[in-house]
């Protein structure tokens, strides 16, 4: 049978929910079911018949092929009455689409993505017509054996499926087929297909085949009378490897006009229109003969004509559309700027030169510093230029007619000419606009001096394909070599066997070949053949070679069983490999990893230039050599501050990070309130532009949620009118206050709405209220199966691209944005606010990155960097990866990025409001003071309105109970049971005295130490949370706990021996001190951990210095008893920083 592949995917719209997703409703698949099991009843009967004489026999028989004839005719039915509502729904979809395509206030956003969605509406249109005329054929072929009475054949029918069959062709259909299955029946639909064309064309048709391999694909794009249809294998390859996978095709011009050309792929068999307004270069004129790489923009089901300009009733229609242009589209400024020319200066330009055609674009040639002259192209004409006296625009000091287009640099400006006896200036001159034209035209030059920079740079982000190749490897691939006999088995097969000793033998962090293909036996969506490869090895030559002819690979059989492996193949025959003996295999087994592959198209992206603004690859490329650019609004407003509460360096920091006009960076240490100055930035861009629009993005959703939920509490009157939020993400892990804006509620609403819409436009009238309930139940059922953690899976990219271009403030974590990455990459956002940015790898900064007009990027790199993932730290990879301890996991991308960029593009918060004074000083004097100048000082806290002040949990806010307990190594991590009982007990005596409700933290360096205290604590599984009384305690790693606070904070430094180059950890310590708003308290062996490594840097010296010490003695019995010895000291008159307590 022709394996096929489904062309059409889900598309937007209620009324064809189910009919797109091409899935069976629950009530469907129950009906089915019950269907197979009366089918298996019946022909259990009809094969076996109770009777024991023959004339009773066949009336029981006959009896069981009337029931089935029945149960048949049945399905039928219920199948036929929801073709109906259907079929009125798409018709309905039709017009609301193209209604909403053709109005001028729709967003072009929006319009190109519903524009992609004809083909779709096509594709299921079709199907649904086929769908009928299948239903059709199966009742009439019933009907046929009934009266002919051959009730073997009857009983031998299948049970009419919900759906097409896959063997049922249609115009449309994109197929996998091999030569020897052409112009053969399918099995059951009896259909034929062939090649379509005349003789010339289906002999280009067969090379293509041959050339392609055993299998290729075949699109169906004609259908004769009867069973016959026919195929276009060059429309099946573009289909199957350019339009579906999103992939370049190269055509070729067959004739260029001046609105565009004509293209064709494959010899002329496939054509296409390339409208100038869809080149990268409009200055670039089209040549016949030149090859394009192109995209499909507007195509119908069988790649014959653009359905936007589809006209009935007319023979020749427009051909699909393409465009040299990703989903993804450079911005530009729209800037107008005038060049004033003197008539005699274009005496020798022919009147009819593209020079003056408005499809042709200036582009920018060169910059002399010295003479300050600057030279554009267009066309062939080169044009030096300098700046008017009034500084409002440009004016031409000469022109040469060149023989060759003259192309440089793309300008994101429009010109206008007009000649020098008019007071151009005084209508067209603007002042601002040539300033925004100079920086450019000087940013430029500099890109092009600092070629050295900008190689260092790429090579940075070249290596980081490597990291994610190495990664995708050790996390997603396995391997086995083995030697074994090869018995030989019937029909020319082989088996093999792998032991499971030698299996578990090749274990890589528990995985093996055995652990990855049950998971592809498991999942509906993998299979064997596109996620391994068999090899024999080569003795002669020295290497594994394929040990499975191609064509025979789908046919290869594994069983999987008590750990071993079993494969059935038909093995390839090589001339110096003898089968009759022993041979040794290699079995490699590989599973995709999504996540991996977005990062690594992310960066692909990056140098394809594919970026919604492309200066900032050039800024990543160079930031040093970055020449600072403003936005002229906020580089020159006093601005009007909302938030009263705001500091001085909180507002200078603002605007600084929204003057500059393509990319800023604030470094905010902790509790320098990030969020509340996040909150302020959202609301002065949306309220001097509401409709731009602004994606806030961070490592976490807590981050997301918080920033999102101040904004939409502070500003309710902004964020109800006119400001639309949707968070994207996992529902689970969003917020309940923003439940209502997840995408997934969103998707529902827009569902549900057009469920009413589109049954409101049916005639009223009572014949049509059984098929209009029965529609609504089914699509409300359908709708109801998107609800829950995993619907935002669900939703198809085109409706997640459709729902966005109208929002105006989107919330996202950087991992939930690369789960739509197909839908990112089709958006822009003006501004994209980036939290946390110090914790993203550069290939998750990326995703949001690349489709931003500006960018702002939070973070702190005196905090942990990016999460590794832990085969990145193995020594393996730190041999195989050989640039990866300097370049990746010591220093973050927004480390580099902040040092080397100018000073007007960076800002610094520099005061903290979340630490008591002592911890602060603690933490500004140990983490950031640089050359002896403190950066971080302690803020003014807000007033508790009541007036009094919070009882802590403790007197002093620095304690250290000194803990002399013992490391022991569990697994690759360290514990010690002394540090977490002494945590415990401590907890529960405070919790037993302490009256005001508090959130404490129990934070430490090691993962066993973590799950030790857990255990002690009573912290369910799955959980990171114990109420205790008045407490509630969190217990986590310091890596684990960057972004939150807690009143009390209480750190196992778990170490009493070895080295400390880990604890001592200058962003990890960082993270750990600065979590307490009013008590940090240290449990640990401070002799040990402050004279360790003396002669270099020791940051618990200072912490100890600072600290209360109290020597922990487990008969002190927790808190009750360490504060009566804290009050003895205090009494005693003993200084906390000079004596140790002793019990």
């Amino acid at each position: 049978m022709i394996p096929l592949v489904a062309a059409g995917a889900v598309i937007v719209g209620a009324s064809v929910i189910a009919w797109h997703f091409n899935q069976k409703t629950e009530a469907e698949k129950g009906r089915q079911k019950k269907a197979y099991r009366d089918r298996d009843r019946m022909r259990s009967k009809y094969k076996n018949p109770g009777a024991s004489e023959k004339q009773k026999q066949e009336e029981e028989k006959r009896e069981q092929a009337s029931c089935y004839k029945a149960l048949l005719l049945k399905e039928i039915h219920t199948h036929s009455e929801k073709i109906e509502p259907i079929s009125l729904a798409y018709k309905d979809f039709y017009f609301l689409v193209k209604e909403e395509i053709d109005a001028d206030s729709t967003s072009p956003f929006r319009k190109n993505a519903l524009s992609r969605e004809f083909s779709r509406i096509e594709d299921g249109q079709l199907r649904l017509k086929e769908y009928e005329k299948y239903l059709s054929t199966e009742k009439m072929k019933i009907q046929e054996l009934w009266d002919k009475g051959s009730y073997d054949w009857l009983m031998e029918r299948p049970v009419p499926d919900a759906l097409l069959p896959l063997e049922w062709l249609y115009l449309g259909k994109l197929v996998l087929v091999e030569l020897s299955e052409l112009d053969s029946p399918l099995s059951h639909t009896r259909h034929i297909l062939k090649f379509n064309g005349f003789d010339g064309d289906i002999d280009k048709q067969k090379a293509l085949a041959v050339s392609y391999g055993d299998e290729f694909p075949m699109l169906v794009v004609k259908k004769s009378q009867g069973n016959s249809f026919y195929g276009c294998v060059a429309k099946g390859i573009v289909y199957h490897d350019h339009i579906r996978s999103n992939q370049a095709l190269e055509m070729i011009v067959e004739k260029a006009f001046g609105w565009g050309a004509f293209c064709s792929y494959a010899d002329g068999l496939v054509k296409a229109t390339l409208p100038n307004r869809n080149l990268i270069n409009g200055a670039l004129k089209l040549l016949s003969g030149q090859r394009v790489d192109v995209y499909y923009e507007l195509y119908d089901a069988t790649l014959s004509h653009d359905p936007m300009q589809f006209k009935r009733g007319e023979k020749k229609q427009p051909s699909p559309v393409v465009t040299e242009r990703m989903p993804s589209k450079p911005g530009t400024d729209n800037l107008e700027l005038y060049i004033e020319i003197n008539a005699d200066l274009l005496i020798d330009i022919p009147e009819y030169d593209d020079f003056y055609s408005s499809q042709a674009q200036w582009t920018l040639l060169s910059y002399d510093h010295d003479s300050k002259e600057i030279s554009l192209g267009k066309a062939n004409v080169q044009v030096i230029c300098c700046i008017s006296e009034s500084n409002d625009g440009l004016i031409a000091n000469k022109i040469h007619l060149k023989e060759m287009p003259q192309i440089g640099i793309d300008l994101p400006f429009g010109f206008v000419m007009a000649p020098d006896d008019i007071n151009i200036s005084y209508y067209l001159g603007w002042q601002y606009g040539i300033e925004q034209f100079v920086e450019f035209v000087f940013q430029a030059s500099i890109s092009s001096t600092d070629a050295k920079e900008r190689m260092k740079q790429a090579e940075f982000f070249r290596q980081w394909k490597h990291v994610i190749e190495y990664q995708r490897v050790q996390e997603s691939e396995r391997s086995v070599e083995f030697e074994c006999e090869i018995e030989s088995v019937e029909s020319n097969n082989h088996s093999l066997k792998i032991t499971r000793s030698l299996i578990n033998d090749t274990k890589i962090d528990g995985k093996s070949v055995y652990h990855l293909m049950k998971k592809i036996q498991t999942s509906n969506k993998l299979k064997f053949e596109g996620n391994y490869k068999l090899q024999i090895f080569h003795k002669k030559n020295g290497e594994f070679v394929p040990a499975i002819f191609k064509k025979k690979i789908r046919h290869a059989e594994y069983i999987l069983e008590g750990g071993g492996i079993e494969i059935f193949c038909s093995l390839n025959s090589y001339r110096d490999i003898n089968l009759d003996e022993s041979q040794i295999f290699k079995l490699t087994v590989s599973l995709p990893n999504s996540s991996l592959q977005r990062q690594e198209q992310a960066l692909d992206a990056l140098f394809e230039d594919r970026l919604a603004e492309p200066r900032l690859k050039d800024i990543f490329l160079s930031p040093s050599s970055y020449n600072p650019e403003f936005i002229k609004y906020w580089h020159d407003k006093d601005i009007c501050w909302n938030n009263s509460d705001l500091t001085t360096n909180q507002k200078e920091s603002i605007k600084t990070i929204l003057s500059a006009k393509y990319l800023s960076m604030l470094q905010g240490p902790p509790g320098t309130g990030k969020t509340t100055v996040i909150v302020e930035m959202l609301y002065q861009l949306l309220l001097h532009n509401p409709d731009q629009k602004i994606l806030v993005v961070s490592q976490q959703n807590t981050a997301v949620d918080n920033a999102i939920e101040k904004f939409k509490n502070k500003y309710s009157d902004l964020a109800n009118s006119s400001i639309k939020i949707v968070r994207v993400g996992n529902p689970e892990k969003i917020s309940d206050e923003l439940k209502d804006y997840q995408l997934s509620s969103i998707y529902n609403k827009f569902l549900a709405g057009n469920i009413d819409s589109c049954a409101s436009r049916l005639p009223r009238s009572s014949e049509y209220d059984i098929p209009l309930n029965k529609w609504r139940a089914m699509m409300m059922e359908e709708l109801a199966t998107h609800s829950g953690s995993h619907s935002n899976a669900k939703i198809s990219d085109e409706f997640f691209i459709t729902m966005l271009s109208d929002k105006n403030l989107i919330g996202a974590t950087c991992v939930g944005l690369a789960g739509r990455k197909a839908g990112v990459d089709s958006l822009t956002f003006d501004v994209v606010i980036m939290d946390e940015a110090g914790r993203a790898t550069v290939p998750e900064m990326l995703i949001p990155l690349l489709r931003a007009k500006k960018a702002i990027l939070i973070g702190d790199h005196h905090q942990l960097p990016p999460s590794i993932a832990p085969v990145l730290r193995d020594d393996s990879a730190k041999e195989e990866l050989k640039f990866l301890e300097d370049t990746f996991l010591n220093t973050s991308f927004f480390e580099r990025l902040f040092d080397d960029l100018p000073g007007e593009c960076t800002a610094s918060l520099s005061e903290q409001f979340r630490m008591v004074p002592p911890i602060g000083n603690l933490v500004a004097d140990l983490f950031y003071t640089k050359n002896g100048i403190r950066q971080l000082f302690n803020g003014v806290k807000t007033p508790d309105p009541s007036g009094q002040q919070p009882v802590y949990a403790f007197p002093e806010s620095l304690l250290w109970l000194d803990v002399r307990g013992k490391q022991f190594k569990k697994n690759t991590s360290l514990e010690n049971s002394e540090e977490a009982k002494a945590i415990e007990q401590y907890l529960i005596g405070l919790s037993n005295e302490f009256s005001r409700k508090i959130d404490v933290a129990v934070i430490t360096p090691y993962g066993a130490q973590k799950i030790l205290i857990k255990k002690l604590l009573g912290v369910k599984e799955g959980s990171d949370t114990v109420i205790m009384k008045n407490l509630s305690i969190k217990v986590n790693t310091v890596d684990g706990f960057q972004g939150s606070e807690a009143e009390l904070v209480c750190y196992s430094t778990v170490r009493t021996e070895g080295s400390l180059q880990f604890l001592l950890d200058k962003k990890r310590l960082n993270v750990a001190c600065s979590r307490a708003k009013e008590n940090l308290i240290f449990f640990g062996n401070s002799h040990y951990l402050s004279k360790f490594g003396r002669g270099s840097k020791n940051y618990f010296n200072d912490i100890v210095e600072r600290s209360s010490i109290i020597r922990w003695n487990y008969k002190l019995e927790g808190y009750n008893k360490i504060l009566k010895k804290y009050l003895k000291l205090k009494t005693s008159e003993c200084t906390k920083s000079s004596k140790e307590l002793t019990s």
